[in-house]
């Protein structure tokens, strides 16, 4: 690793502010590194530290909870320690801050402080704590991708996991591992939950509930742990006594498989890897880096900071709307502890300006494999089905339309459609919105009809039907033609002709739940099952070419347009390595 600066105390995290500029909390106070320069921007301990959603940094400081506003891109001269004031909140987070005073910031924009009673929520809202069988309270330091909240409590040495279930969130529970020297706790982006301390290191799938806590001994480099972090493919990242930095993975037979990712002259006590895909390591002396490699998928995406609350979701469709992107409903194929279908309550709002999810208003009834468009400056969620939580049967199949509007958050019932369809292609063009194809019921007929309807109307009317009957796929509009891709296919149709063009020049196959949008002038098929990549076709060359490559695979997401930005939200994917199907939570945006 190249060493980038002299650190003047040993740092205990590293936080990204924005491209090229760290924000580095120190024992004795916080530094900011911007463009090969490192300034010390308060002088004071700090216990513990976490970016905000907001892009404050909160910090604990002698019991007390503090606020930092650092100016963005490091505008401003904030070199004397004078410069940057922070507030003190302490009040508003209730209760007592632990001693060791830790301060997360979970992936769906909450903080939490080890100790106090309230959280601070995305919104700006304090909101009480879960009910916990241990004091003082707990922070979750991980959250996994089925939505359950894990945390490490008590004393150096006598440290216990807890979870707070996503399908049981009223109170923390004992996780099934007794109290050791537990140091560090990690949730990576293929389901397994992480433990490591002086005690070894123990590795749990909530996808396999029987195994519990397994012990994780073989092929384990040298030394021991000094630091964790997400690694550039959002794997578990060690740092160990000897400077070596690993990520670690798991086949499908629960091997452990360490990739050496760098090494540091010492050993990392903080370890960060930035949205370029570059690997950060703090040291009790200095900062180092180590470049992305040349294949990163980060040369091409994004990851944005939030997650889905709730965790993995798949089945879901996206739509711009007063500045922000809405996901209605889901379907969370692995959701809670243990882990359980289940169809999504709730209308998902995402906030460019901060990069963070939240929950716009719950749905009027839990709704997967729908569709949604934006009309008239407001949301409409349009057929799919539903599913009460514990029913195995056959969802029912709606004829329903709901329409969200953002300035009041509120609902209101729109005209229902003329045929119930689950997974249908639902997008807006010229000022009308089309529902388009689908399935009668999850198990077929395939349905090859079209309706569309108007701002100022009552009734959705007949279109022109499709070529033939699909499903289960994505469609865009762009200079007023729809385009539907499936894995029957892609299909056209002209709005202003009413036509379908029967002599489209296909891709070639597209897996089962692709992804579409329109961007740049071109419209983009993306992913697939068991497919990564993605093709652009040009209308006016009716010619595709290869675009690239997604960070996995993935199918069954959502793919938008939104100020200018190609984004990725959701979906799932298979992972041969870990026997599983993954369902995902993130947000990617393509580079420009």
């Amino acid at each position: 690793m190249k060493q980038i600066s002299i650190l003047p105390d040993a740092p205990h995290t590293l936080m990204e502010h924005d491209d090229g500029h760290l924000v580095i909390a120190l024992h004795k106070g916080l530094a900011q590194y911007v463009d090969g320069t490192l300034d010390m921007i308060d002088e004071g301990a700090i216990h513990s530290s976490a970016r905000g959603p907001d892009g404050r940094y909160y910090c604990t400081r002698s019991g007390r909870v503090l606020c930092f506003d650092i100016a963005p891109n490091g505008a401003g001269d904030m070199s004397d320690a004078n410069a940057l004031s922070a507030q003190d909140i302490t009040a508003s987070f209730a209760g007592t801050v632990h001693g060791d005073g830790t301060i997360v910031c979970t992936p769906d924009g909450a903080l939490w402080v080890e100790g106090c009673t309230t959280a601070l929520s995305v919104d700006g809202a304090y909101t009480g704590n879960p009910a916990t069988p241990v004091t003082p309270a707990p922070v979750p330091h991980a959250l996994d991708i089925y939505g359950n909240r894990w945390s490490l409590t008590g004393d150096a040495g006598h440290r216990q996991p807890l979870v707070l279930p996503a399908n049981a969130p009223d109170a923390w529970q004992l996780a099934w591992l007794a109290a050791g020297d537990w140091q560090f706790l990690f949730a990576d982006s293929v389901g397994y939950v992480w433990v490591i301390g002086n005690a070894g290191i123990r590795r749990f799938c909530p996808r396999h509930m029987e195994r519990g806590w397994q012990i994780v001994a073989d092929n384990l480099p040298g030394g021991t742990v000094t630091a964790v972090g997400l690694s550039p493919n959002e794997l578990l990242m060690t740092a160990f006594s000897t400077g070596a930095i690993y990520e670690l993975d798991t086949s499908a037979d629960d091997k452990l498989v360490p990739r050496p990712l760098a090494t540091a002259p010492a050993a990392p006590v903080a370890l960060l890897t930035d949205r370029r895909g570059n690997i950060w390591a703090g040291t009790a002396e200095g900062l180092y880096q180590e470049p992305a490699g040349a294949d990163a998928w980060q040369h091409s995406w994004e990851r944005k900071r939030g997650r889905l609350p709730g965790g993995g979701n798949h089945d879901i469709f996206s739509v711009e709307c007063q500045g922000k992107l809405y996901v209605a409903g889901g379907w969370a194929g692995q959701w809670g502890l243990p882990p359980e279908a289940f169809v999504v309550e709730d209308l998902f709002s995402y906030d460019p300006s901060t990069e963070y999810w939240d929950i716009a208003r719950s749905l009027i009834i839990p709704r997967r494999y729908n569709g949604i468009a934006e009309m008239g400056g407001q949301v409409w969620v349009v057929g799919g089905e539903t599913r009460i939580r514990g029913w195995e049967g056959e969802g029912q199949v709606l004829y329903a339309v709901d329409i969200f509007d953002p300035a009041s958050a509120s609902w209101a019932p729109g005209p229902s459609l003329n045929v119930a369809r689950t997974d249908p292609f639902v997008v807006s063009c010229n000022g009308r919105i089309y529902a388009i194809g689908g399935a009668a019921h999850n198990g077929g007929p395939k349905l090859d009809s079209v309706e569309s309807i108007g701002l100022s109307e009552t009734t959705w009317r007949m279109e022109t039907s499709l070529p033939e009957p699909t499903r289960q796929g994505h469609a865009c509009a762009l200079d007023g033609v729809i385009y539907c891709a499936s894995i029957d296919g892609m299909y056209a149709y002209d709005v202003s002709e009413d036509r379908w063009d029967e002599d489209f020049p296909q891709p070639g196959p597209i897996g089962q739940g692709p992804l579409a949008a329109a961007y740049e002038g071109e419209v983009w098929v993306i992913g697939g099952f068991g497919d990564q990549g993605t093709r652009c076709y040009d209308p006016k060359a009716r010619s595709w070419r290869k675009g690239p490559d997604l960070p996995t695979e993935q199918a069954w997401a959502s793919a938008v347009v939104m100020d200018g930005e190609l984004m990725v939200i959701g979906g799932a994917h298979g992972s041969p390595q870990h026997d599983a199907i993954v369902f995902d939570d993130r947000t990617y945006a393509l580079r420009h």
